[in-house]
């Protein structure tokens, strides 16, 4: 921002006049805080603490929270703790945008409590399947009704904004929007004429294997024996060959 380039260089008036300049022109709520505040610090360095001070009440007005550096002297502090005081004392509520979705399914935003700044509240939905957000704005601060079906969901979003279209308070976003559910059923012929939703997928019990049947007799091979029952090894069962008959060792060493 060339206003901010200007506070930093030191160039207050400078600075002032560009802050003035950017309230007069379309901008997000962070665009307002600072241009406030920025403004509001200018002219309490330039001496000018009743002008400083009314800024610093429409910045509180729009933030509570905001606050300036502890390390200012009194030139700063005084205009700054002054507007928190009387701001304090005009407003014991803080502002709230709110937004709700009606029975008859009219998304509904309403600003509470919000400072003389605002003049308008803005509205935005979008059904499933829509690319774009329809916008519905009316004076602040509202009711502002935007129409929706109430049997299908909707998302939505809104802002309060001043008379050059900055915003001060905002719910929700384009990018982060709030979803509402359909506060009424569809009619039958609607619901019987859409597809049938896909039940759940059964889950099948697992198939006990069944035990492998393996003959009780001993099996040999090469003259070993296992007892097998039931798939489990009972034992090994050694089997003694056949007893082998030689003719006794001929000692003589004679040939045949």
């Amino acid at each position: 921002m060339r206003a901010e380039k200007l506070f930093d260089a030191l160039e207050f008036d400078a600075a002032a006049a560009a802050f003035k300049d950017a309230l007069r022109e379309p901008g997000t709520r962070e665009d307002r805080l600072r241009a406030y505040k920025g403004l509001a610090l200018s002219e309490a360095f330039m001496g000018q603490s009743k002008r400083a001070q009314a800024h610093f009440e429409m910045l509180l007005a729009i933030d509570p929270e905001a606050e300036v550096s502890k390390a200012l002297g009194p030139k700063i502090r005084k205009p700054f703790n002054a507007a928190r005081k009387r701001v304090k004392q005009r407003t014991l509520l803080r502002a709230v945008l709110k937004v709700i979705r009606r029975e008859d399914g009219q998304v509904e935003a309403v600003l509470e409590q919000g400072p003389k700044l605002v003049t308008e509240v803005a509205v935005y939905v979008r059904q499933p399947g829509e690319k774009a957000f329809k916008a519905t704005v009316g004076p602040s601060p509202g009711p502002v009704l935007a129409p929706a079906p109430a049997v299908r969901a909707v998302e939505a979003y809104a802002v309060a904004r001043d008379s050059t279209d900055g915003v001060l308070f905002e719910r929700g976003s384009e990018a982060a929007p709030l979803r509402f559910d359909a506060t009424q059923e569809p009619p039958p012929a609607v619901v019987a004429a859409q597809p049938p939703k896909p039940g759940p997928v059964p889950v099948l019990a697992p198939v006990p294997r069944e035990e492998r049947r393996i003959p009780k007799t001993p099996l040999i091979v090469g003259g070993v024996g296992l007892a097998v029952a039931a798939g489990v090894v009972a034992g090994i069962i050694l089997a003694k060959p056949p007893e082998l008959k030689l003719p006794s060792a001929d000692r003589t060493e004679r040939l045949p």
